[in-house]
């Protein structure tokens, strides 16, 4: 059963069956089909339709199926451990985390080395430091599913021993390749579907944010909160 709610197109497809309905089949009727009985005129001009419809929208079908499944079952919040800690690695904006109860916050930049950010005093301190003395870190990544799928991961990742203690899923889906053809042509500036849960895909559509996922993986020790009191 189709889930019309998960069909992706700009239009591309529309517009080839168009072209076959009003273009070609009037060509191929004048050129070919007059000449023969009513039958078989119509049995082509049905099986020319048809087949230009299972063209330009299989792939289409192909994509919205696996697109329900993926934001179904795959995409969403997902924490596999929860762990107890003061601050982490992966950001800078300490005045915003503190008001989570986090000490401190640490990252490091090419330019800039480790820097450790806290607040003393009511003021913000950036520390340039050797090392992080956090064992957790928020991490980025995007990776390739296929040429109709890119999966995006926020993660909260044990420093130590790489263990995944959390992610936030979500998809970036792109369209079939009439779409694709008519958007190369036109030019136009256009971002992919994406979910990250159980709803249809939407351009730019985000739900979950990286605060859904550090408070869902890290808890403050007893002795920050005890700090904060």
């Amino acid at each position: 059963m189709i889930n019309w709610d998960y069909m992706i197109t700009y239009g591309g497809p529309e517009l080839f069956v168009g072209f076959v309905l009003f273009v070609i089949t009037p060509i191929i009727y004048w050129l070919i089909l007059k000449h023969f009985k009513w039958l078989i005129k119509i049995t082509s001009i049905a099986s020319l339709w048809i087949a230009a419809i299972f063209i330009a929208y299989w792939d289409v079908y192909q994509i919205s199926r696996e697109a329900e499944r993926l934001c179904r079952d795959e995409a969403g919040l997902h924490v596999y451990k929860t762990v107890e800690a003061e601050g982490f690695v992966g950001v800078t904006d300490i005045e915003y985390w503190s008001q989570y109860g986090f000490l401190y916050v640490e990252n490091e930049t090419i330019i800039g080395g480790k820097k450790r950010y806290s607040i003393q005093d009511g003021d913000v301190v950036k520390e340039k430091v050797n090392s992080f003395i956090s064992d957790y870190e928020y991490i980025q990544k995007r990776e390739v599913v296929d040429k109709s799928f890119s999966r995006g991961r926020l993660l909260i990742e044990n420093r130590k021993t790489k263990e995944v203690l959390g992610e936030i899923i979500s998809f970036g889906i792109y369209p079939g390749w009439l779409d694709r053809r008519l958007l190369g042509v036109l030019s136009f500036t256009w971002s992919p579907a994406s979910c990250d849960g159980d709803y249809p895909p939407k351009p730019q559509k985000s739900t979950l944010f990286i605060i859904d996922l550090v408070s869902g993986v890290i808890n403050l020790k007893k002795s920050s909160q005890g700090e904060m009191l």
